[in-house]
C-alpha cells in the first residue's frame, strides 16, 4: 500500500511546485510590464490581440515567451477548433481554476499549430468604422460631437466628447474607449477627469481595444502610460491590470458583437490567482 501511495504524493508535490513556480513567474512578469510606458503599451496591445479574455497573469507569461502571439488555446481546444499542435512544441504555462482549485495547464499560440482551418482574428474594416463608432457612442454617458476647433477629447464644459471634424475615423475609434472611461468617471466623481491615474487607466483601455481589433493605437500611448507603475501600490499590479481588462472586455465585446466579428476561443478566463 505504501508503494502505491508514494507516486501519488510525489505527483502532488510536483504539481504544487509547478503551481508555486507559475504564480511566482506571473508575479515577476506583471511587475516587469509596468516598469515603463513602452513595456506596458506593448503588453496591453498584445493582450488585446489575444482577445482580452486571457487573464492578466497568463497573458504576461504568453507575451514574455512569445511577444507576437496572436491566439492561444490548449492542445485540446485547438483540436476542437480543427487544428493540431506541432510535434515537439513547448506549451506556455497558464493558471486554470478547476472545481475551485488552481492548476497549471499549457497553452499554444496559433503559430505552434497546423491545419487547413484558418483562425479568425477580429479586424474592423474601413466600411465598419462608422458602425463601430456609433456602437461606442451608445456606451458613452455623454454625446460625441465633431467640430473644427476647441478641446479634443472629453470636454467638461460642453459635457461631451469632442473630436476634430477632419480626424480620420480610425483615429477616432482608437481614442474613443479612453474618452468614454474618462467621461463615465466624471459623471460619478466631478472633477476627476484630469486625475493622472484615471487618464493613464483610460489610455490603457484604448490600447487594449486597439490590439483586439488590429487598430493603430494612439501615438501618445507610451508617453501617457509612462510612470503608471509608480501609481500602483507594490503587489497590486495584477489587480490593477485585471480592472483594466474588465473595462476592455466590456467595451470590446460590445463592438465585436455588433459588427458580427468572430474569434475562435475557448471559454473566457474569469479567475485570477491573487
Amino acid at each position: 500500500m505504501y508503494e502505491q501511495r508514494l507516486p501519488i504524493e510525489e505527483w502532488k508535490a510536483k504539481k504544487q511546485a509547478e503551481l508555486k513556480e507559475t504564480i511566482a513567474a506571473q508575479r515577476s512578469a506583471l511587475q516587469e510590464v509596468v516598469q515603463d510606458g513602452q513595456r506596458l503599451t506593448d503588453y496591453l496591445y498584445g493582450r488585446g490581440r489575444l482577445g482580452s479574455h486571457i487573464t492578466s497573469g497568463n497573458a504576461a507569461l504568453v507575451l514574455q515567451t512569445l511577444p507576437q502571439a496572436r491566439a492561444v488555446l490548449t492542445a485540446k481546444d485547438w483540436d476542437k477548433f480543427g487544428r493540431r499542435v506541432n510535434k515537439g512544441a513547448k506549451g506556455i504555462p497558464q493558471l486554470v481554476r478547476v472545481n475551485g482549485y488552481y492548476n497549471v495547464d499549457s497553452i499554444f499560440d496559433v503559430s505552434m499549430t497546423y491545419g487547413n482551418k484558418p483562425y479568425p482574428i477580429p479586424e474592423i474594416k474601413p466600411e465598419q468604422m462608422d458602425k463601430a463608432i456609433k456602437e461606442l457612442e451608445r456606451l458613452s454617458p455623454v454625446n460625441i460631437i465633431f467640430q473644427n476647433e476647441g478641446v479634443v477629447g472629453y470636454d467638461a464644459e460642453q459635457h461631451a466628447i469632442v473630436f476634430p471634424t477632419v480626424m480620420p475615423q480610425r483615429e477616432v475609434l482608437a481614442r474613443l474607449p479612453a474618452e468614454i472611461v474618462i467621461a463615465t468617471a466624471e459623471q460619478h466623481t466631478p472633477g476627476i477627469s484630469q486625475a493622472p491615474y484615471l487618464r493613464k487607466t483610460a489610455m490603457a483601455v484604448s490600447v487594449e481595444f486597439c490590439g483586439r481589433f488590429s487598430l493603430p493605437m494612439p501615438d501618445t500611448a507610451a508617453t501617457t502610460l509612462d510612470g503608471m507603475g509608480t501609481l500602483i501600490p507594490p503587489g497590486e499590479e495584477r489587480k490593477t491590470l485585471e480592472e483594466i481588462r474588465e473595462l476592455s472586455v466590456t467595451i470590446g465585446d460590445t463592438v465585436e458583437k455588433a459588427l458580427g466579428l468572430q474569434r475562435g476561443q475557448s471559454a473566457p478566463q474569469r479567475d485570477e490567482a491573487r
